[in-house]
């Protein structure tokens, strides 16, 4: 049978951040940050998945969970990387997740990866 399978799974990790230029986020503060991804493709692999999601949130939380977010490069201005943003959050979890997917024999297509906040606010990426 011919079709294609969608994957939409979520799953919370805990970060600090500042926001220089962002009034009172520019203080030190955390969020329990909701993270969800969205993968589909054609063909499964050896596991009859799309992809683990368990491999999928191991790779963030590992990195990033419960640390400062400005202490990693990727969101250090003065080291060329962007002032962690939620939207800038939701392009590097992108990027990591989609680098996962790449190495898997059934190569998984990363749609979006969405980052909520707080219950107000999120922000999603996903490629132009």
């Amino acid at each position: 049978m011919h079709g294609k399978y969608t994957l939409t799974k979520y799953f919370w990790i805990s970060c600090a951040h500042s926001v220089p230029g962002a009034g009172k986020c520019e203080r030190i503060h955390g969020h329990n940050y909701k993270v969800t991804f969205c993968v589909d493709g054609t063909k499964l692999d050896e596991s009859q998945m799309l992809i683990d999601f368990r491999q999928v949130k191991h790779v963030i939380e590992k990195k990033y969970d419960h640390h400062l977010l400005n202490d990693f490069p990727e969101f250090n201005p003065e080291v060329g990387g962007a002032a962690p943003s939620t939207e800038k959050v939701a392009e590097i979890f992108f990027c990591a997740i989609e680098q996962l997917c790449e190495k898997k024999s059934n190569q998984p297509i990363l749609r979006w990866v969405e980052v909520q906040e707080t219950n107000e606010a999120f922000a999603r990426f996903e490629r132009a």
